[in-house]
């Protein structure tokens, strides 16, 4: 912005001394100055600095939309965050599992309901039915306490359904014919081909022929082979579905999912269980 013009001398002579113009527009070369062109400095001086003006209000103008728009975008994501844990401190409640056709250990009529969505390929639930199983059987499936279920949950390869489909086929010629296969499952299970698909019904055949010698396995191969029980399968992948569920083992208790399901974890979930009961 160019500096505000000195008014003139009284005596209308121009000060020799003075040899830069500090105004908008330059000064007349001797004699009395003239009104028109001081006037005219003072509109020019003027504009300008009402050009300038408008430019900052202009662009404080444009920075206040600017800082506006950033907050609402702040302000948004803030409460998009806020409304997360709200919705995920919702606990999964297990839906649509039909619990009367399902392999059971303990009293099928305990208050205490303790269900496995597994895969048989899945390395975690091998650690889980070998170390935490084991435990909770000995605190609440012999004492009747509690009783345990386990439903298919076959995602991490094709043959992991051929798997499911061997426990289904097996507990429906006898129920108490799918816990050897659980356990003998288990035992043979290749960590190092979790995603391959390896398994073979011929391979299912002779797992059961080693571990449940009682089971009719010309039926059995028969069912197998034909995927008798597809639907049963089908079913309990479909209430893991309904359920929310993202991997395996995943654990309810009484129908509620134990996160992080620790041999702790779930003994609390099952204590805090029967003081509701």
């Amino acid at each position: 912005m160019s500096k505000n013009k000195k008014p003139a001398p009284k005596n209308g002579k121009p000060q020799q001394s003075v040899k830069k113009n500090t105004g908008g527009a330059p000064r007349p070369q001797g004699g009395k100055p003239q009104n028109t062109n001081s006037a005219a400095s003072q509109w020019t001086s003027g504009s300008k600095r009402n050009k300038n003006n408008l430019g900052v209000i202009a662009l404080g103008f444009v920075g206040l939309i600017v800082v506006l728009a950033v907050l609402i975008f702040v302000l948004t994501k803030v409460g998009e965050k806020q409304a997360e844990p709200a919705a995920s401190s919702q606990p999964l409640v297990l839906t649509n599992y039909e619990a009367s056709k399902q392999p059971t250990l303990g009293n099928p009529d305990s208050k205490i309901k303790i269900v496995e969505f597994g895969d048989f390929k899945c390395p975690d639930c091998k650690i889980w039915s070998e170390t935490v199983l084991p435990e909770l059987q000995k605190k609440y499936l012999d004492t009747n306490e509690a009783s345990f279920q386990f439903a298919d949950y076959p995602f991490l390869a094709d043959d992991s359904k051929l798997l499911a489909l061997g426990g289904q086929t097996l507990y429906e010629q006898k129920p108490e014919f799918f816990w050897p296969y659980y356990k003998a499952v288990y035992a043979n299970q290749d960590t190092n081909k979790v995603r391959d698909s390896w398994i073979t019904e011929d391979y299912i055949v002779d797992l059961v022929k080693k571990n449940v010698p009682d089971a009719d396995i010309e039926k059995f191969t028969k069912d197998l082979k034909a995927k008798t029980y597809q639907a049963a399968v089908d079913a309990d992948v479909k209430a893991g579905d309904d359920s929310k569920i993202t991997g395996t083992p995943t654990i309810f208790v009484n129908d509620k999912k134990v996160d992080n399901p620790t041999l702790a974890n779930v003994e609390a979930a099952v204590e805090a269980a029967k003081t509701v009961n």
